[in-house]
C-alpha cells in the first residue's frame, strides 16, 4: 500500500468521525473499521496495518515522548505506543509536521478526532488512541467472515515475513522526558500551553524522621517519589539526592514502589 493510498484513508476515517460526531476511542475506532473493511480487501487491511506500524515507528523519537508526558499529562511504554498511533488520525499534515518538530503539535491540539478537554487550556488533549492495530483486525476478520482472532494473527505474522521494512536510524537525540530545561529548549510551545507539568508543589513533602517510619510518613515518601516521577516536584527536590535513606527500610526512597514488598 502507498502512502498516497494509506494517507486518502486516514482522511476518510477522519471525516467519517466528524460525520459521527465521535465522542470517544470506541466511537472513533468503529470509524476506522467501517472504512478500511468498506475500502480494502483482506490483503490490503494487512497491509494498512504494516504501513500504521511503520509511520508509527517514525515518531518514536525522545522529544516526542517528551511532547506526550506535556500534551497527555502521562507517559508509559503502553501509552507512548498508543499516543504514536493517535498521531497518524491527526491526519498527514500535522503528523509529518510532528515528525520534523514535536512541538508544531501545538499548532495542531485542535485536530484530534476526539476532541475531549482540548478546549481547556490545560487539559488533557485525547490524542492517544488504543490501537489501529485492534481495528485492523477487527476489519479483517468483518471481510474475512471468521470470527477466529488466531486467524488474522497468523495472516498478519505471514504477511509480515514476507514485508521488507528498511531498518530506521537512532535520531541521535538524547532524552528529555521529565527534564524542564531540555524541554523548555526542544518544546517551548508546548511547555508554553502546558506548564504546569513542571511546576513545583506549593511545599515540598518532608523525609520521614529518624525516629520511626509510621504509615502517614511512608505515605508522604511515597507521594515525594510521585511528583519526582512525574516532574511536578522537581525543583522543589533540589536538596534531595539517591543518598537520602528510608529510615528503617535500608534503601534510598526513590526505589520504594518497584518491588512487591514496598
Amino acid at each position: 500500500m502507498d502512502l498516497e493510498t494509506f494517507w486518502r484513508l486516514v482522511g476518510e476515517i477522519r471525516d467519517l468521525a466528524e460525520t459521527r460526531d465521535a465522542a470517544d476511542d470506541e466511537a472513533l475506532a468503529n470509524c476506522v473499521v467501517d472504512v478500511i473493511a468498506d475500502r480494502l480487501t483482506a490483503d490490503e487491511i494487512l497491509a494498512f496495518g504494516a504501513v500504521a506500524g511503520d509511520l508509527a515507528g517514525l515518531a518514536d523519537l525522545p522529544a516526542m515522548e517528551a511532547a506526550m508526558f506535556l500534551i497527555e499529562g502521562y507517559i508509559s511504554d503502553d501509552s507512548f505506543m498508543d499516543f504514536r498511533e493517535g498521531l497518524i488520525l491527526l491526519g498527514r499534515e500535522p503528523f509529518e509536521a510532528a515528525i520534523a518538530d514535536p512541538d508544531s503539535l501545538a499548532e495542531h491540539l485542535q485536530t484530534a478526532p476526539v476532541k475531549g478537554s482540548a478546549d481547556g487550556p490545560v487539559g488533557r488533549v485525547p490524542i492517544a488512541f488504543e490501537s489501529i492495530t485492534s481495528c485492523v483486525a477487527d476489519a479483517w476478520l468483518r471481510v474475512t467472515g471468521t470470527e477466529d482472532d488466531d486467524e488474522f494473527w497468523n495472516a498478519a505474522q505471514a504477511f509480515e515475513q514476507c514485508s521488507v521494512v528498511p531498518a530506521r536510524p537512532s535520531s541521535g537525540e538524547p532524552p528529555i522526558l521529565h527534564d524542564a530545561d531540555a524541554t523548555r529548549a526542544r518544546l517551548p510551545r508546548l511547555l508554553e500551553r502546558f506548564a504546569q507539568r513542571f511546576e513545583p508543589r506549593a511545599t515540598a513533602p518532608l523525609l520521614a524522621t529518624a525516629e520511626a517510619a509510621p504509615e502517614a510518613e511512608r505515605a508522604t515518601l511515597f507521594d515525594y517519589q510521585s511528583g519526582l516521577a512525574d516532574g511536578r516536584a522537581a525543583s522543589a527536590a533540589a536538596g534531595l539526592s539517591n543518598k537520602h535513606f528510608v529510615p528503617g527500610w535500608g534503601r534510598p526512597f526513590w526505589e520504594m514502589g518497584h518491588d512487591d514488598d514496598s
